[in-house]
């Protein structure tokens, strides 16, 4: 089987959703959080909550909060924050992101 890679990524109301070019398991979450923030630098992991089909990472960059969260069992992946923040911080993520991966 081939690498799981990133199909696109995408900001929608504040926003950013990944979409994968293939499905995945669980325990890919690990390589896919690496492939997706550890090229961030300045980033600052807080914390990993790891549930039955969900796992959540907060992170702090640039002085924000944001949360990566997986749902294995939908294969939904998507960045939010945990406070309002203007469009425009997230839209600094969403950029930097699509400039590491190149979806």
């Amino acid at each position: 089987m081939s690498a799981i890679a990133i199909q696109s990524i995408n900001l929608i109301d504040n926003q950013i959703t990944v979409l994968f070019n293939q499905s995945w398991f669980q325990e890919d979450i690990k390589t896919l959080r690496q492939l997706l923030i550890g090229n961030l630098s300045g980033l600052h992991i807080k914390e990993v909550n790891i549930g039955a089909d969900l796992e959540n990472v907060r992170f702090q960059w640039l002085d924000k909060e944001y949360i990566l969260n997986f749902d294995y069992y939908s294969q939904s992946c998507w960045f939010d924050t945990d406070r309002d923040h203007n469009i425009s911080e997230t839209q600094a993520l969403f950029n930097l992101l699509i400039k590491y991966t190149n979806p």
